[in-house]
């Protein structure tokens, strides 16, 4: 989520899209297949004008117009428009309004099957049209893999780095056996951030945060985030591990990115299984950051589980630093009973740092070995506020009117559910808002979760499922400050 800073009722959010993908085939009998086509572009954007009200939608054609497809990983931010002279880029300014960025995947049907690419378009006009994508990383390597990218802005005018966009992203180095994630035999994958001083017309080449080792001694890294301090200070927070401890770790930049100094611990975690007992979506408890422009504290949040005999339960918690990220102080600040939360999404109020919005969802505890299927977990909607700089938050607050089955989800293979990696939050001075993957709108299928269980056979889903199995939407919350 993000919202303009020079217009509030003006957002935008991005959703991994599929409504163009062909239908699966056959239409009837043997095994559904339901594959990805190469060409269809699957990164959608939404924005809005009336501050949530409604809505407006379109796909990002990226390969019509340079053979990359949009492949969705979503990530939005505004900032401040170039100010162009002679033709080039000499500043930047909100005197003409704000520009939007939206960053995704990028493939292409040549590409090998372990290469995929991050671009970055921009937008003029509030989200109703984009420019051509310009690529932000290396697209020379024919086996490397970046994934997870995460897009921000330095927006505060009082910044001697204003108008710097940055993408950080995880590359995965070498690996042509498509091995993703955190683990001893996955590929090596460090954390790294390039950054664009012209509006996101060029991007320098990316600076490398962290190690590259992926294995038993050190761990793996994922899901990084980026933000700025008022006075220009880039901040990368990621999941990783110290001392074989699995942690929040972060490092900062004190020259608008152009070199970082060694990462810092923020805090030990304890991650949310993958899936959930009675689920069977992947999970993870990657951090998300914001920091108020106003005195430069940053807040990190993410869910850390507590694994009992019988069953488990998940919190948000939340890591503050007021000295630019060299110490801090974390505390649980949402927890719903019999419920574990996951995918939070922090933001803070532009104009009352002190007001913090932390949006998640939250998902049944049922016992470990609960086998998933329809009905057997449900989750919601959930926020919670500051009012004094983050030192109490107040109860969490449902906000879904409807509860969702993640059973009605599906990959395209059928062999799992799937709700996204993230949730997104933004906020302006006058209200917050969350989005979040929702299923109040699908229906499990039988013979899919036999499938699944391993007790029958890949089913075709015209002649079995109903006819909104899997079609889960993207649902937004404006919650007003008080």
């Amino acid at each position: 989520m993000a919202v303009n800073p020079t217009d509030p009722n003006n957002l935008i959010t991005g959703a991994n899209d599929e409504i163009e993908e062909p239908n699966c085939t056959p239409a009837t009998g043997g095994s559904s297949s339901c594959p990805f086509s190469p060409t269809v572009d699957t990164s959608g954007v939404y924005w809005s004008t009336n501050a949530g009200a409604t809505w407006n939608h379109q796909i990002l054609h990226w390969f019509s117009i340079v053979g990359l497809t949009s492949d969705g990983d979503p990530a939005v931010a505004f900032g401040p428009q170039p100010i162009v002279t002679n033709g080039k880029v000499t500043g930047f300014s909100y005197a003409d309004g704000a520009r939007a960025y939206f960053g995704s995947l990028a493939g292409n049907p040549g590409f090998g099957a372990a290469q995929e690419l991050l671009a970055v378009a921009f937008s003029d006009n509030k989200g109703a049209t984009w420019s051509t994508p310009v690529v932000a990383t290396n697209k020379d390597n024919p086996v490397e893999f970046n994934d997870k990218i995460a897009v921000w802005v330095d927006a505060n005018p009082s910044s001697p780095f204003f108008g710097n966009v940055y993408v950080s992203w995880t590359l995965f180095k070498g690996n042509p056996t498509l091995n993703f994630g955190e683990s001893p035999t996955f590929s090596p994958e460090p954390i790294v951030i390039a950054r664009s001083t012209d509006g996101g017309l060029t991007f320098q080449p990316a600076v490398k945060l962290t190690d590259s080792a992926n294995n038993g001694a050190v761990g793996g890294r994922q899901g990084s985030v980026t933000r700025t301090g008022p006075d220009g200070t880039v901040y990368v927070f990621w999941d990783g591990a110290s001392s074989s401890q699995s942690a929040i770790l972060g490092a900062s930049s004190p020259d608008g990115g152009a070199s970082f100094n060694k990462p810092f611990l923020v805090s030990f975690k304890s991650d949310v299984p993958s899936p959930f007992p009675g689920a069977r979506f992947r999970v993870n408890s990657f951090p998300t950051a914001d920091v108020d422009q106003n005195s430069g504290k940053i807040y990190v949040a993410w869910a850390d589980y507590t694994f009992g005999t019988a069953s488990g339960h998940s919190v948000v918690k939340l890591a503050s630093s007021t000295n630019k990220g060299q110490s801090w102080t974390s505390a649980t600040i949402a927890n719903v009973a019999g419920r574990s939360a996951y995918y939070p999404a922090v933001a803070v109020n532009p104009a009352a740092g002190s007001k913090i919005f932390v949006g998640f969802n939250a998902i049944d505890d049922v016992p470990f070995g609960t086998a998933p299927g329809a009905g057997v977990v449900l989750y919601d909607a959930y926020y919670t506020t500051s009012t004094n700089g983050g030192a109490s938050f107040g109860v969490p607050v449902k906000i879904s009117a409807a509860s969702s089955d993640p059973d009605a989800s599906t990959t395209n293979s059928l062999g799992s559910q799937f709700l996204g990696d993230y949730n997104g939050a933004a906020a302006s001075s006058a209200a917050a808002w969350f989005s979040w993957t929702d299923s109040r709108n699908a229906s499990p299928c039988a013979t899919v979760d036999g499938f699944r269980a391993g007790t029958s056979a890949k089913p075709n889903i015209y002649d079995s499922c109903p006819g909104n199995f899997g079609n889960t939407d993207i649902f937004v919350a404006q919650v007003t400050w008080t």
